[in-house]
């Protein structure tokens, strides 16, 4: 695994992110930007072998001649697990995210949610599930739903906290097998039972996510590029009266995806900024 870094300023940053995460192909396998200092914000593309990565760098270095991207070898290790391990709970709402040597020590009052660190997304430290982990609580708080669905679920950490909640039923879907895979060990952990459904699939196609559709409550923390090109598919699981909840997206990349979902029969009522990522929460309004 090779990592490209610079440092850039925040809105250079995020332009770069937005290219390389939209390339298809892309020659990073993942992207993170989070703020170094008050006036500069880290780059991070990570690649799997150093001819991607040089061409990731080249990238950065053409659009913006002033960056020098750094490329760098990392040892062979999982490197997600790593960099999460120790890393504190985290408090979002009632729900407390972590692993079971912080949950060991939890206070009552609180509805805990057992993520070990590893490579599925969603650990609750990241902006975006952070960001949903708040926006959820809200609707939770608000009326109990009794059907969920969470497309691009990663580690189930939303779908876990909705039915520790007292959601009825929750289906989580992801296009990755591992990490439906690391989904099924957490919900195991968590004592999900039958009212957690964990499956691989792409988009809502998915016969059983049609079978168990409309739902009250569609969450997806993926990206702004899948969250658009979905707008039609995720609108028609919604029960009228329903909500969905969306992040992955930066601040600034927010119109691109409030007007995917403008004709869609959903009200934008709740939108939340952390760490220059947005979660947009949306209300079905017609049939």
């Amino acid at each position: 695994m090779y990592r490209v870094h610079c440092l850039l300023p925040r809105a250079e940053a995020e332009r770069l992110s937005d290219i390389l995460t939209d390339m298809d192909p892309s020659p990073a396998s993942a992207v993170s930007v989070e703020e170094a200092s008050k006036v500069s914000w880290s780059l991070d593309a990570f690649c799997v072998d150093e001819e991607l990565a040089k061409e990731a760098a080249t990238i950065i270095e053409r659009e913006i001649p002033s960056a020098r991207a750094a490329v760098q070898k990392l040892d062979d290790k999982d490197w997600v697990a790593v960099s999460l391990a120790g890393l504190p709970a985290v408090h979002a709402g009632p729900f407390v995210v972590a692993g079971w040597h912080e949950l060991a020590h939890l206070e009552g009052g609180k509805i805990p949610v057992w993520i070990e660190a590893g490579p599925a997304f969603g650990t609750g430290h990241h902006g975006t599930t952070k960001g949903c982990l708040e926006a959820l609580a809200l609707e939770l708080n608000r009326k109990r739903p009794l059907r969920v669905l969470d497309v691009g679920t990663g580690s189930g950490v939303l779908a876990l906290a909705a039915v520790k909640y007292g959601a009825g039923f929750a289906l989580g879907t992801d296009m990755d097998k591992e990490s439906i895979r690391i989904a099924k060990e957490n919900a195991k952990n968590n004592t999900a039972g039958r009212r957690l459904k964990l499956m691989h699939a792409r988009g809502t196609g998915h016969r059983m996510i049609r079978n168990h559709a409309p739902y009250d409550l569609v969450l997806a923390n993926i990206l702004a590029r899948p969250l658009v090109s979905l707008a039609p598919e995720l609108a028609r699981m919604v029960a009228k009266g329903g909500r969905v909840i969306l992040s992955g997206l930066l601040t600034h990349q927010e119109p691109q995806v409030r007007a995917a979902y403008a004709g869609q029969g959903l009200t934008l009522i709740n939108r939340r900024r952390l760490n220059g990522w947005s979660t947009l929460t949306y209300a079905r309004t017609t049939v």
